[in-house]
């Protein structure tokens, strides 16, 4: 018995060993355990960061396309890399409700087609440093319409008169024989740059004229014009955009400032649309006159007969409708008067615009026109039409 005594004696502290390596098996498994869920807790906010700061990016590509678009763009190289400081300057900007969201945008115009062709880069950052870089090439897609029948290029309005009931502006779209083409986009009849100047022009009109200015936005109950604010041009841009087109090869330059029907020249003609440039101080329409493509007016306009246009017409100034040629506008040679009939199926682009119609004028919204003036110069790329950017791939950095 004694000697199992001092066996059992000789054993003690044997079970303390495994039983501590139990211990700090037990230890180890527990902190592996906590080590992977912190990093799982990790990668999944890496994870979340990082879809984060490519939401970031792609708001950031939506928004330096919206810049860009504007206006409408001739050339990407001059209208847009060369003036992004401007359309979008140059700090971060930050998504809104997200403070925590930033995204810095840069574009490049293409080496061998500055023109039509470039790339836009937007980089978005989210917490955690997360970064993601997307890059999107881009084109002058060909589409290039019209903001509206009828577009005000100002920011202001010194004045707007609608007097009689014998004007026309509608911005559904019409064919180039000014019939409706049901198929076709719909347009504002009266499109803006701003808010104020849509209120103060829509405020003009009373009740039997709002029902001649139609198109995106009319309603006949309640009675609602179409007059919106789309954005769009300045008068400066509008003038850079005329001056270009001036430029051009094929300018059919007119110093003459009276026209009756013994007149033989030629203002265009659809199968045959061309740029004509009306250089008088003060132009007078005594007879009956058709063109098609683009007229370009410096100065100011008398309409005592007929004409009738198609295509695009860029008043540089003041446009005033009026029906006993009163001298309205910031620059008595900046003026529109229509005493006779005057009938536009295309769109108006002009620095400003007093109605006050005796005689009759219709301007018809019309794409198939404003794509007519493209077949000038050889196409889209050599007359430099404002048109819409959009996207032809992307990829990520």
């Amino acid at each position: 018995m004694t000697w199992l005594l001092t066996r059992l004696r000789d054993r003690r502290g044997f079970a303390l060993f495994p039983t501590f390596l139990l211990l700090v098996l037990i230890a180890s498994l527990a902190v592996t355990g906590l080590t992977l869920s912190s990093l799982d807790l990790r990668s999944t906010s890496h994870y979340r960061t990082g879809n984060q700061a490519l939401v970031s990016a792609e708001s950031g590509l939506i928004h330096g396309l919206s810049a860009m678009n504007t206006r409408g763009v001739q050339s990407f190289n001059l209208d847009v890399v060369q003036q992004w400081s401007t359309l979008w300057g140059a700090s971060a900007k930050t998504m809104p409700s997200y403070s925590d969201y930033t995204y810095t945008v840069v574009v490049a115009a293409d080496a061998a087609n500055p023109d039509d062709r470039g790339t836009i880069t937007a980089t978005g950052t989210a917490p955690l440093q997360a970064q993601r870089r997307l890059r999107v090439a881009l084109v002058r897609s060909g589409i290039g319409g019209s903001p509206g029948a009828l577009y005000l290029a100002s920011d202001t309005l010194s004045a707007s008169t609608f007097n009689g009931n014998s004007f026309n502006v509608d911005g559904n779209d019409h064919n180039t024989n000014d019939s409706l083409n049901p198929s076709g986009p719909l347009m504002p009849g009266i499109s803006t740059r701003n808010d104020s100047v849509t209120s103060q022009l829509s405020g003009s009109l009373n009740n039997q004229q709002k029902n001649n200015v139609l198109g995106l936005g009319f309603s006949s109950n309640p009675l609602t014009p179409s007059v919106m604010t789309t954005g769009g041009p300045s008068v400066a841009d509008l003038d850079t955009m005329t001056s270009r087109i001036l430029s051009k090869a094929g300018v059919v330059n007119i110093s003459a400032s009276n026209f009756n029907n013994s007149y033989n020249g030629s203002w265009g003609s659809e199968a045959a649309p061309q740029i004509t440039h009306l250089t008088a101080a003060d132009v007078t329409i005594n007879g009956n006159i058709t063109g098609a493509g683009i007229l370009i007016v410096d100065g100011s306009l008398t309409v005592s007969g007929t004409i009738d246009f198609i295509g695009w017409i860029i008043v540089r100034g003041d446009t005033v409708i009026d029906a006993n040629g009163y001298a309205y506008g910031i620059d008595n040679n900046d003026e529109t008067t229509v005493q006779g009939t005057a009938t536009i199926v295309g769109a108006l682009w002009t620095g400003d615009m007093r109605v006050t119609v005796g005689g009759h004028a219709n301007i018809d919204y019309c794409q198939s026109c404003m794509n007519l003036v493209d077949s000038i110069g050889g196409g889209a790329g050599n007359l430099a039409r404002p048109m819409t950017i959009l996207s032809a791939s992307w990829q990520e950095l």
